[in-house]
């Protein structure tokens, strides 16, 4: 997950080039979004918990909505601890991946 954030975030500093790069970060955003799928897949059958037929899907075309309330269901007030450290990841991905952009600037 963290290369594929990184991947994105690095696209979107080189002002979203066309051609290979643009292949690339989509293939990484399709590649996120399914390691996401598959996360909710296996949390829920450890928890031992059924699921609706596809959801696997359901969760790879809107993880933005369907992933917090999935773990709101599971967790309870637990699942904010779990939001915070996706945040964790995202925010070092972007860094990490912005970080040639920013070392460049600071050269100039």
């Amino acid at each position: 997950m963290f290369y594929c954030l990184a991947i994105a975030a690095r696209y979107e500093d080189l002002g979203s080039p066309s051609g290979r790069p643009a292949i690339m970060a989509n293939i990484a955003q399709w590649f996120f979004a399914s390691s996401l799928a598959l996360w909710v897949l296996a949390d829920a059958r450890q928890r031992r918990r059924s699921l609706p037929y596809d959801f696997d899907a359901f969760v790879f075309f809107a993880w933005p909505f369907i992933v917090p309330i999935y773990l709101f269901q599971t967790r309870g007030w637990r699942a904010i601890a779990t939001i915070g450290w996706f945040l964790l990841l995202f925010l070092s991905a972007t860094i990490c991946g912005s970080l040639p952009s920013i070392i460049d600037s600071m050269r100039k």
